[in-house]
């Protein structure tokens, strides 16, 4: 299709960042235009098409024309290989509305022609360009198999630091790309958090190119919380008005149901590299966060939005079985959907890798798929990797009287009084993923406990003794053994159950927090923060002490007001001196230190004695009230 047969037509290359979108320009384009390293972004220049330094060009795999997996361009061709025609004009690095209207005038002016323009976000997002006519081509993560060849061809050594990069790169090439590099300087680039960093450090870097300041400064601040809504994030980070605005603008930030989230592989990369750098700080980050979330998990009548906020709280505070069985540093690798219509053979595939893993009788185990299969909701979610395939699967089938043939015989004498007791709720059947995506299983375990706290309950049935350790970790009661051996395997299935419910969920999610070291090992800095913040209700509410109660969240201003006062009115001369000193400088914010001494007739040497003995007499009431079981008085 030539040029005067067509007089524009742009092709749009979409793809989320270090994906290879200026790999494949090079490969196709005579013309390019980088928008992205242009000193100004208002002025389009052409030129000859051309690699970046370092390597991979954008993230390319070594020796290819082509980013694996991309499909031929309608129109486009590798350049030289038609020569009647001439090779299409590249626009890249249109990552900001500035440099998407900038490309749009280059255009306009042009009037004719063949252009690929390449971006993070698609144009039709952007401002001015809903109108016009433009074919969008999605680049998507990479292939298992392709990061594997990707780390084989730069140098990785040996299989286990290649599933390295596969696990933390999340199929993204300039991430794998960054992780082997670090493997070539040295054959043990550190911890995980260390090799992460590496690639975080550029990732934020190219990130600086769409929103530079506070919006990406902010960003592994909500990477290591997992999400933040404006008033988490300003109680957590110190960032000027409007920065959640422009947090927002980023291409690897989400909306979610609770504020903005970062998506992965991103997410959990940014996270490991912050752990590393700042293990004090980011346990802090933890607590703050998972108080904030306990609030808003008290407030919120939205199955969906409970079940997030659950995630999040389990994330942050939960105990290390728990953590270890849910969360996984190969997030980004993998993702859930439930099974459609020409997934068949998949879930035959699965079922009988499932059968085989825990001694079923195949018979029964596809019997049982048919029962599945013929229920109002079949309940069969996939785990894919980023090459889009199927590598694990599970059955959630809804705790519903009728349309479920599967749960007569999952829950055989149970089922009567289970659906009397528990009204809704998933009920798991089975669960199977394959050895060599191992690091699958917790996404999918994950993928369970939130739909079972949205649905309101869950009920586990299986013979599997691993599977039964993971239902006793997660604090399901076991309710007993079915009657029958069903798969016959030599083995009854054993029932566990857990109602989530609004009312349940508080004293479960107690039960899988762990003891935070932030919170429990320096009491005395966290009060005299609270202190602070005692006229900041937003700081206030983040306060880590709140993970020292034993029963959730509680009136942090009162409890703070009530041991002043109790100190200030103590019949010890020191105590009420230190008393009276905490009252006016954090209470009524009477004056600065040296005014408070000069007014009280004290040195400063005695005064900051009364202060840090008063602070630390504080501590105690706050930090005894708070491990008294009950409402503190």
């Amino acid at each position: 299709m030539t040029g005067d047969e067509h007089p524009l037509l742009i092709v749009n290359i979409v793809g989320p960042l270090g994906i290879g979108k200026t790999r494949l320009l090079t490969a196709l384009a005579g013309g390019f235009v980088d928008l992205g390293r242009s000193p100004d972004a208002t002025e389009v220049r052409t030129g000859p098409a051309r690699t970046r330094p370092g390597g991979l060009s954008g993230g390319g795999r070594a020796g290819d024309g082509l980013v694996p997996g991309t499909p031929t361009l309608a129109g486009s061709a590798p350049h030289g290989s038609v020569p009647h025609e001439p090779p299409p004009l590249a626009i890249d690095g249109v990552d900001t509305d500035r440099r998407a209207a900038a490309a749009a005038r280059f255009l306009d002016r042009a009037g004719r022609g063949r252009f690929l323009v390449a971006g993070r976000l698609p144009l039709a997002a952007r401002p001015g360009w809903t109108h016009r006519a433009v074919v969008t081509v999605e680049l998507r993560p990479w292939a298992p198999a392709d990061i594997r060849e990707l780390a084989a061809a730069l140098g990785v050594p040996g299989p286990e630091a290649a599933e390295q990069v596969v696990r933390l790169s999340g199929g993204i090439p300039l991430i794998a790309e960054s992780l082997c590099r670090a493997f070539r300087r040295a054959t043990d680039p550190g911890p995980p958090g260390a090799l992460a960093d590496l690639a975080a450090t550029e990732v934020l870097n190219r990130l600086a190119t769409e929103s530079p300041g506070p919006g990406a400064t902010a960003l592994p601040v909500v990477a290591t919380v997992d999400g933040a809504d404006q008033d988490l994030l300003a109680a957590l980070a110190r960032v000027p008005s409007g920065a959640f605005t422009r947090l927002g603008r980023l291409s690897v930030v989400r909306p979610d149901r609770h504020g903005l989230t970062v998506a992965e592989p991103y997410r959990t990369l940014l996270d490991l590299a912050y752990r590393w750098r700042h293990p004090v700080r980011r346990d802090e980050l933890a607590v703050r966060g998972a108080a904030h979330r306990h609030r808003q998990l008290a407030r919120t009548t939205d199955p969906p939005l409970r079940a997030r906020l659950t995630d999040q709280v389990l994330y942050l505070a939960g105990h290390g079985p728990a953590r270890r069985d849910l969360f996984t540093e190969a997030a980004g690798a993998f993702s859930i959907r439930r099974a459609g219509d020409g997934d068949a053979e998949t879930i035959a595939r699965l079922i009988r890798l499932w059968a085989a893993t825990e001694g079923l009788a195949a018979r029964l185990a596809e019997r049982m798929r048919d029962r599945w299969l013929a229920g109002t909701d079949h309940g069969f979610h996939l785990v894919v990797d980023t090459g889009g395939r199927s590598v694990g699967m599970a059955n959630l089938t809804p705790l519903i009287p009728d349309g479920a043939p599967a749960l007569e015989p999952l829950l055989q004498q149970h089922a009567g009084p289970l659906l009397d007791a528990m009204r809704s709720g998933s009920v798991v059947g089975m669960m199977a993923v394959e050895p060599r995506s191992a690091a699958a299983q917790p996404v999918l375990v994950r993928h369970i406990l939130r739909t079972a706290v949205a649905s309101g309950g869950l009920v586990v049935s299986t013979p599997w003794v691993p599977y039964q350790r993971i239902a006793a970790r997660f604090g399901l009661d076991h309710l007993g053994d079915t009657r029958h051996d069903l798969y016959r395997c030599g083995r009854p299935s054993a029932l566990y159950t857990r109602a989530f419910t609004p009312h349940d969920l508080p004293s479960w999610l107690r039960g899988m927090q762990g003891p935070h070291p932030a919170a429990a090992s320096r009491p005395a800095g966290l009060v005299r923060d609270a202190l602070r913040d005692l006229h900041r209700p937003d700081r206030l509410a983040a306060s880590p002490l709140h993970a020292l109660s034993g029963h959730g969240p509680v009136p942090l201003a009162d409890l703070l007001r009530h041991a002043v006062d109790a100190l200030a009115a103590s019949a010890a001369p020191a105590d009420a001196e230190a008393g009276r000193i905490l009252r006016l400088y954090y209470l009524q914010r009477a004056g600065g230190h040296d005014l408070l001494a000069h007014r009280l007739h004290l040195s400063r040497a005695t005064y900051f004695r009364r202060l840090d003995h008063g602070l630390a007499q504080v501590t105690a009431i706050v930090t005894q009230a708070l491990a008294t079981p009950g409402p503190p008085g």
